[in-house]
């Protein structure tokens, strides 16, 4: 399989502690996250039957590209708090809706992103499958970096030279994890989904620290 660059079970083990010592933070953050995902759609779903006039329907439209935004910022958050615990650093749930600076090169960056991934699955799925992989951490360069979207996606491919392999079976392990989580009646979730988010914190900190040995 080619030469070990990370540990998947060293990443697991500090996500697992991590998620362990800060629960009530990250169990807080998933409540905040959700209410903001998945709270306007269930106020506008429950219109759908009522005929609105024009001036609600485009106050709604408008609402639904506010939150849309909020809910990029909050992506950005979230790898600004990963990061964070990676690096043994102070932060608090605010970060989730501090990363504005970065919004722009997120949004490129994902589409690029999205576009390159899409290509190579057409093309016989294996060459998505490695872009995939390679291309994983643009969100992470931005982030932690302040790159642009393209300079985020090469510094990706660049730091995952080698580590496709691995990176197959640390997403094998993400998986079963929350899959484990999962099975718990869901309550599980609330422990998987912050450490295997820390595990993948984690794990690019160490290929990019890696690459520039």
């Amino acid at each position: 399989m080619g030469a070990q660059f990370f540990s998947i079970s060293e990443a697991m083990r500090f996500g697992w502690r991590t998620a362990k010592e800060r629960f009530w933070f990250f169990a807080q953050a998933i409540i905040v996250i959700a209410l903001i995902t998945y709270g306007p759609g269930v106020i506008m779903r429950s219109f759908d039957r009522i005929e609105l006039p024009t001036l609600v329907t485009l106050f709604f439209f408008l609402a639904g590209i506010v939150f849309w935004v909020v809910q990029l910022l909050i992506s950005i958050g979230l790898i600004q708090i990963t990061l964070s615990h990676v690096d043994s650093r102070k932060t608090d749930i605010a970060e989730l809706f501090t990363g504005a600076r970065f919004l722009m090169d997120y949004v490129l960056g994902s589409f690029l992103f999205a576009l390159i991934v899409g290509v190579g699955l057409v093309l016989l799925v294996v060459p998505g499958l490695i872009f995939l992989a390679r291309f994983q951490f643009y969100q992470y360069v931005i982030v932690d970096k302040g790159a642009g979207s393209v300079q985020a996606l090469k510094e990706s491919w660049r730091i995952t030279a080698g580590a496709f392999w691995q990176l197959v079976l640390f997403w094998l392990a993400v998986l079963g994890a929350n899959i484990l989580g999962f099975a718990a009646l869901g309550i599980g979730l609330f422990w998987s989904i912050p450490a295997t988010m820390l595990a993948t914190g984690w794990v690019y900190r160490r290929l990019s620290h890696r690459s520039h040995a």
